[in-house]
């Protein structure tokens, strides 16, 4: 009988990509991940969060969390990410995904953690887990699904089933007005219904960008946009980049 394979521990490492890239990772995180974006932009999308990540910012993606990400810049994107699958330490780690809220003296301790992989040596370690006493306690842990999240949760899946429905119909469909609906969006996901409408558009148009060879005509159509164009002008609004730009940067 042969051994049973045991899964690193420990990832460290500098990820790079030019102008664009997509993660989906709805199957779950295989890990814990603490990161430093060092430049370009990333959004991460999961049931109950949307995530803006901006250059400088650390951010904190819990195992187990099904998520899709979004990486766009001008030029070249980059971070440094932690992954780690357990910690001895007394906290359960029952955190949500989040910008941490850290100074800059904590962020160049995270910078100078080594990259090395997925065999980081002593000083790594050493250098990871004295940040990570740190981090923790700055951590938000996450909070109850609250009746307002359950809301919020329903509309968004009622969008994603009919995406072009009217703002009254997600209201009537939540049995809530149509002002209290916008106030519940903006306070939990910073936006209003319809912008949260284009956005999981563009995400659909993405996705289908990266994993077929269907025509930007046939995307624009299965996502959910009137034209073409609009899609264009949408995704260059989202991503800053236009179909093209993001088929290239994936190596399609």
């Amino acid at each position: 009988m042969s051994p049973a394979v045991m899964p690193n521990p420990f990832v460290f490492v500098r990820i790079r990509f030019v102008h664009f890239h997509y993660t989906d990772n709805r199957a779950g995180s295989p890990m814990y991940y603490v990161a430093l974006l060092l430049k370009g932009n990333a959004k991460i999308v999961s049931s109950k969060t949307t995530l803006e990540i901006h250059p400088g910012d650390v951010f904190f993606i819990p195992k187990q969390l099904p998520y899709q990400s979004y990486w766009s810049g001008q030029e070249e994107i980059e971070f440094l990410s932690y992954g780690f699958l357990q910690t001895q330490a007394r906290e359960s780690l029952r955190f949500g995904l989040q910008v941490v809220d850290c100074g800059e003296a904590l962020k160049r301790e995270i910078a100078q953690i080594p990259t090395e992989g997925t065999t980081p040596g002593c000083e790594a370690l050493s250098r990871f887990y004295g940040v990570l006493a740190r981090i923790l306690p700055a951590l938000q842990k996450s909070s109850p699904f609250s009746r307002r999240d359950e809301i919020v949760q329903q509309a968004q899946n009622y969008i994603s089933a009919h995406p072009e429905c009217t703002v009254s119909e997600i209201a009537r469909a939540c049995y809530i007005s149509t002002p209290y609906l916008h106030q519940l969006f903006r306070e939990k996901i910073g936006c209003g219904p319809n912008q949260f409408r284009l956005q999981l558009k563009c995400q659909r148009g993405i996705e289908y960008l990266m994993t077929t060879d269907k025509t930007v005509e046939e995307i624009s159509g299965l996502a959910g946009f009137c034209s073409p164009a609009h899609f264009r002008r949408q995704l260059k609004l989202q991503t800053g980049l236009t179909p093209r730009q993001i088929r290239k940067s994936n190596g399609f």
